[in-house]
């Protein structure tokens, strides 16, 4: 039965970030070529989205806290998504482009940080590994990604779109409605309250934690949004490149997320960590001084640490250290310091870019990266949960 649900889990997450990887690489060609906005416009549209995100993200963990009930939430989410997509692909003008863009963020920002939530705490309960669930979503924003942009040479980019985001949400919705509900412990039926989410906040734990991912995944992915310019305008290298370089970080991500909970198990929280943040570092540092596409291309395999850093290891270190109360309420919070501190950086490194070039870009980059291997390097936050992963491996042996 556990098996069953796992790979439920699995087709689950193939199809809901599958849908992503349809739709956000392509949204601002189609709103450029399809819809004809500017540059300033689609700018306008992408800070307001960020801003709804860090306003919204938050209110679903805590709505799912207080009622307990993330299974239908994700499924609303899933549907209100559906019904707001085909709303947007008939939109033509940039009034209700701009509304509908708005509302999908709404929509959308609810089912991953529920559906983690669930996935997480059924792993947890039934000795399961959320990365061989997470890796399966990665597979599918890989090959959904790829998909669409041949049906987009094929077809044009307005159809496959809308279509594509849309039956794979379909696809998910369907997966959803034969997940298992939420097992609940005497300790987590207790209702969260002010008190909960104070000590949330005050959680040195899950503050180190956020400070460490604003420092790394946040500062890696803001900078990689430019890595198509890097390549191609500093570099010197085709537009394939850009392709084999989405290949060489995605395929790693997909075969190491299955396996990198018990990697971390093995080495500890702390020596992974201390791994994953000094080889970004050295693959930032890397990027700034090797004038060369393929060494860049080469360094850019350490991408998977960093995933799995996020989406594996962050969420079993903060389910291990706050209250089960408030666990969606401190998914929701994750996400929504990332979408803030992604907003900072993408105006700090496209201001470097614009005028000190990309390879200053990095190395600044690497200075961030460098500070969060001096934190990890002297912290004792992840004393308790080491300590208690040496005890467990004791008692079993």
């Amino acid at each position: 039965m556990k098996d069953k649900t796992i790979l439920k889990y699995q087709i689950f997450y193939f199809f809901l970030i599958g849908s992503v990887g349809c739709f956000m690489p392509y949204i601002n060609v189609y709103l450029e070529n399809s819809i004809g906005l500017t540059g300033s416009q689609i700018g306008l549209l992408t800070a307001l989205s960020l801003v709804i995100g860090v306003c919204v993200v938050p209110l679903w963990g805590i709505v799912g806290d207080k009622t307990r009930q993330y299974r239908g939430l994700l499924i609303f989410s899933l549907v209100a998504t559906i019904i707001v997509l085909y709303c947007y692909s008939k939109s033509t003008v940039y009034i209700g482009v701009m509304f509908f863009a708005l509302l999908l963020e709404v929509a959308r920002l609810g089912a991953n940080p529920m559906a983690d939530t669930l996935a997480m705490d059924y792993t947890t309960k039934h000795n399961g590994n959320y990365g061989s669930i997470r890796s399966m979503g990665s597979l599918g924003y890989m090959l959904a990604s790829m998909a669409v942009g041949f049906l987009a040479d094929m077809f044009g980019l307005d159809g496959p779109l809308f279509t594509c985001y849309i039956l794979l949400l379909g696809a998910a919705l369907l997966i959803c409605l034969t997940l298992p509900k939420q097992e609940t412990t005497e300790e987590e039926k207790e209702t969260p309250n002010n008190k909960h989410f104070i000590d949330l906040l005050k959680n040195k734990k899950f503050l180190f934690i956020l400070i460490i991912t604003m420092l790394t995944t946040a500062v890696v992915d803001s900078v990689g949004t430019y890595a198509g310019n890097h390549i191609v305008t500093t570099l010197g290298g085709d537009n394939s490149l850009i392709s084999w370089l989405t290949m060489i970080q995605v395929l790693p991500e997909v075969i190491f997320l299955a396996v990198a909970l018990k990697v971390i198990h093995k080495t500890g929280y702390k020596k992974f960590y201390l791994i994953a943040v000094i080889l970004m570092a050295i693959r930032m540092a890397v990027s700034a001084v090797v004038p060369s596409a393929y060494v860049f291309l080469v360094v850019s395999v350490v991408h998977c640490l960093g995933v799995a850093c996020y989406t594996v290891g962050n969420l079993a270190f903060i389910k291990h250290s706050i209250s089960p109360a408030v666990f969606g309420t401190a998914i929701t919070l994750m996400n929504a310091s990332m979408s803030i501190a992604k907003a900072f950086y993408g105006y700090i490194f496209g201001f470097i870019y614009q005028h000190l070039g990309s390879y200053q870009m990095y190395l600044i980059a690497a200075v961030f990266v460098v500070i969060a291997c001096v934190l990890v390097f002297t912290t004792k936050q992840f004393n308790d949960i080491d300590q208690s992963l040496i005890e467990n491996a004791k008692s079993e042996s």
